[in-house]
């Protein structure tokens, strides 16, 4: 597993991303294509330029998640869609769970102490997409790193690319909120006023990617593995509980973050036989 492949994943997304915002239904500012190409081209650059620092290629796929969840609203308005997609959701958990999770769990289950603890496991989620790529980076085990940082791209890329088609806005748009207020609950809202991006609801990207980070931390540290199962499993609850996502939105987060995560193992591994098999092939 080289080096290259998360950075090239993430040219082929920009490219793609990039044809949507210049040839899209509907315009979007220019600001926003001219920042998406120089994202482009500051991540092949680090991707296939030798000149720039070991370090920085190594780490850049993972420095620009911040920009490229923020300019999810922009690709989803240039792919054209007049409305989001919730009325669609909203039927399918009616018919799933007959009711809506997202605005009765907190109101059946009232309680400050249980609804600061699912908020602070929601908010784990940002400590969950680096701690494993850091652990096998401080331990030296450039392989390892290399393709952690793939497979947790590839789930990434996956939850982007599904915004883009199926663009929904989640419940907390449409519902007052129902859960106590506290300390962890009044952080979490203020940080997804500041940088949540409408339209990023489903699949829940935050269980994606947690579920990503305990498969890989589950093949690189074994039982130690529960440090990270242990929040992605309150985060999941926390999702529902705070009325940040439908209940569905966490069933296909964790379906999409075990599905791609088991895909890019499965072409590591192949990556990683091949060699093998071609020096031992007869000469």
């Amino acid at each position: 597993m080289s080096a290259i492949w998360p950075g090239a994943l993430l040219v082929v997304y920009l490219a793609c991303t990039g044809v949507v915002l210049v040839l899209g239904r509907a315009r979007v500012t220019p600001g926003a294509v001219i920042l998406h190409f120089i994202l482009l081209a500051a991540i092949a650059a680090s991707t296939w330029l030798k000149m720039v620092p070991r370090w920085l290629r190594d780490w850049a796929p993972l420095l620009v998640l911040l920009v490229l969840y923020s300019e999810m609203p922009q690709l989803i308005r240039a792919a054209g869609h007049d409305q989001l997609m919730d009325p669609q959701v909203i039927a399918w958990e009616g018919r799933m769970f007959g009711s809506q999770p997202a605005q009765a769990w907190a109101t059946r289950w009232p309680s400050r102490g249980v609804s600061e603890i699912l908020h602070a496991a929601y908010l784990s989620y940002y400590g969950i997409i680096f701690i494993v790529p850091i652990a096998l980076y401080r331990r030296a085990q450039r392989l390892e790193f290399h393709s952690a940082v793939f497979a947790l791209m590839s789930t990434f890329v996956v939850c982007f690319a599904l915004y883009i088609v199926f663009p929904v806005a989640g419940p907390r748009y449409l519902w007052p909120a129902t859960s106590a207020p506290g300390p962890a609950r009044a952080f979490t809202i203020w940080l997804l006023e500041a940088r949540s991006s409408r339209g990023t609801a489903f699949p829940s990207s935050h269980v994606a990617v947690a579920v990503t980070q305990t498969i890989i931390a589950a093949r690189y540290f074994g039982m130690k593995a529960v440090l990270i199962g242990l929040p992605t499993t309150g985060l999941a609850l926390g999702a529902i509980y705070g009325g940040f996502h439908y209940a569905v939105d966490v069933i296909a987060g964790a379906v999409v973050g075990a599905l791609v995560t088991g895909v890019a193992l499965g072409i590591i591994g192949r990556a990683s036989r091949a060699p093998q098999t071609k020096a031992m092939a007869p000469t």
